[in-house]
């Protein structure tokens, strides 16, 4: 039996992914169905795959706006937090010192359920940050 709606055998680049992602963003679609499902239920878990998604979106050469921006660090990026061990925190807050973008998105996370000793080191760091998304970092 075919099956027309089959999962490819294969999923694209991260990259690819990233762009579908914030395009989808963007434009206001409920990104909870087709390709954008797997975002929140597909990478739950899997911190090296989202980990990955949030420095393709970084690393993308388009410019991003601060909404779209913000929805990433509500997201995706508050989840790596929240939920990844903490050498997540790690990595991120390494690589932010190196880019501009993921430094401006770390600014857009709240509190949520992320770790004490975690947030303390986001708040450090981003109270540093040149360019907070909602203009003054808020913490």
């Amino acid at each position: 039996m075919e099956m027309k709606n089959a999962m490819p055998d294969q999923q694209p680049p991260m990259a690819e992914i990233a762009a579908d992602y914030i395009a989808a963003v963007r434009s206001g679609t409920n990104y909870s169905h087709a390709r954008f499902a797997p975002i929140d239920c597909w990478l739950d878990g899997r911190w090296d795959d989202l980990w990955l998604l949030i420095r393709s979106v970084s690393d993308l050469p388009e410019e991003i706006d601060s909404l779209t921006l913000a929805t990433v660090a509500a997201g995706p990026l508050e989840g790596l937090l929240s939920k990844a061990p903490a050498s997540y925190a790690d990595r991120v807050l390494a690589e932010a010192r190196h880019s501009p973008r993921l430094a401006r998105m770390l600014t857009g996370v709240w509190p949520s359920s992320i770790a004490p000793e975690t947030w303390g080191r986001v708040v450090e760091f981003c109270r540093k940050a040149p360019h907070p998304i909602d203009g003054t970092y808020q913490y």
